[in-house]
This record gives C-alpha cells, structure tokens and sequence, in this order.
C-alpha cells in the first residue's frame, strides 16, 4: 500500500478449488466469495443481522453521485454491455442516475499497474481487465476484485474506487453465448459485475441464511450458461437505505419485478441454453451515457 492513501475494504470473488479441471458445459462451479471483504475496514454492523448497517460495508455511500467512472482500454465491447447491464440494474434498484460513464481510460488498462492498490493513486474510477492477474498477488481462483479510498471525514463514505477483473484464468463475458477452453471457465460479466459494484456502492455481503436470492450472497456459480442477473427485495432495501429512492423505485415489490423481466427472470445457478443472440437487449448506452 502507498503512504497517504487509506484504504478502504478490499472485496471480491474467491475461492473455489477444483482438481483435473474440466472445462465443459456440463460442469457447474459455484465460486465461494468468503474471505475477500476486510471486515476490519467494513462498519460494525455490517455483519449482524440486528443492526440497521448490516450488510452495508460503508452506510455513507459515496461522496458525490454520479460516479463517474472509465473502463480500461483492453475491455471489449461484450465485457462493457455487461457492466453497463449491471449498472443499469443497480441505477433501476434507486430510480436515479449512480454512474456516469466517462469513456475509455486511454491506454491504460490493468496491466497498466504494478500491483494491485496502484491503481487508486490516479484518483479515476476504473474498471480494468487484468490479462496478468498474478502481479495483484491475489490467487487464481479470485474471479474479481473491488477496492476504495475512503474519504478523509470518515471510514464509511467511499471517495474513490476501482474494480480489477481477472481474465488471465476465466473467460469474461456473456455466459449464454461464451465458450470454454481446456485451462480456463466462463464468467458472466453482468453476473460477476453486479455483486462487484454492489461492493462498490457500498454493501458488503449477506449469507444464504438471510437473503437467499441476493446478488451479495457469498457465492456464485460460474459456467456456460450460468447467470445471476437479478437483485431481490433485500438487496433494494440495502441499497435504497444509502442512496434513497426516487419514483417507481420506491416500491420495492413492483421494482424487483420489473428487474427480473429486464433479465429474463434467470435463477442464480440456472444454465441458460443459448440461442445466439447475447444478452438481453437492454440499451447499455443508455444505461451509464444518458443524462
């Protein structure tokens, strides 16, 4: 870590451990994500469920909406559709604008940086693929990481952040059309995208045993096919508890709904079969450009 930077939790997908892998349609890897949130850095009461904080990580949210953000130069355009599905969900879930999409950040990508942290000195938002993820001296099975500054009033107000993807051991993008290779799965970016911007709003994760549909929930399956698209009543509430909400939003029943249809209505852990034409057909220019 540099000197004159605090940093704030580091959160992301990881572990799971496998032997012989086998890179099939037929196999279904459900990722376990514990382990990679600091709950030394998270709040308090992010992690018991009689506390209003619980499963909020940084119950301030951020300093000022939107947030502006950049996506490295090496993301191609079906991994940009998936986070900028992701978002779109997340800005449905508030009924107001949380992200500003400020273009590609010029010749920069994660390679760009020397280890893992370097990356916030720049004080720019990025989303970055990492082709050499091992330099973040995370291990291989950590699908993606979410780190942050927090600002210098408090611990739980989120000032800057970045969020690392590691595609030198998964496939990144739209599962329901991705193939496998022999060394490496598929991921679905909105998938992975969603939980990992939840991180960067400022949730933190909630156990099976509380919300089971929740895109926050410690685990993720990954695979051809395999997709987790859609936030539930409980990660509304979350979310709503730190940025409010505004309109139809409000109603949180009608809003999960309305996501859900967005998304095709996909289970967490449901193999889609593909029929060849990519996502979902949401805008994604309209999802972080608008407004």
């Amino acid at each position: 870590m540099s000197v004159g930077l605090r940093y704030g939790a580091l959160v992301g997908c990881t572990l799971f451990v496998f032997t012989n892998f086998v890179a099939c349609g037929a196999q279904m890897y459900q990722v376990s994500m514990r382990g990679d949130h600091d709950t030394t850095r998270a709040h308090p009461g992010s992690t018991d469920p009689r506390s209003p904080q619980f499963g909020l990580h940084a119950p301030n949210g951020w300093a000022t909406l939107p947030i502006d953000f950049k996506v490295g130069n090496s993301m191609n355009p079906d991994q940009v559709t998936g986070l900028k599905n992701a978002i779109r969900s997340w800005e449905l879930a508030v009924g107001k604008k949380l992200f500003r999409f400020s273009g590609v950040h010029g010749g920069v990508d994660g390679d760009s940086f020397p280890d893992l942290y370097s990356s916030l000195r720049d004080q720019i938002n990025g989303e970055y693929i990492d082709a050499d993820w091992d330099k973040t001296a995370k291990g291989s099975q950590v699908l993606a990481t979410t780190i942050w500054n927090t600002s210098a009033a408090d611990d739980f107000t989120i000032d800057t952040a970045d969020i690392r993807y590691n595609s030198q051991h998964y496939i990144l993008g739209d599962a329901l059309t991705l193939r496998s290779s022999q060394t490496r799965e598929v991921v679905d970016m909105e998938s992975l995208a969603l939980h990992e911007l939840g991180h960067l709003l400022g949730l933190s994760h909630v156990p099976k045993s509380n919300d089971s549909s929740s895109i926050m929930n410690p685990q993720l399956f990954i695979g051809e096919g395999l997709v987790n698209r859609r936030l539930s009543s409980g990660d509304l509430r979350r979310v709503q508890q730190i940025y409010g909400c505004e309109g139809e939003a409000c109603d949180i029943t009608t809003t999960v709904m309305r996501i859900s249809k967005l998304k095709g209505d996909h289970a967490e852990g449901e193999r889609v079969v593909s029929s060849g034409v990519g996502s979902e057909g949401l805008d994604a220019t309209n999802a972080a450009d608008d407004n």
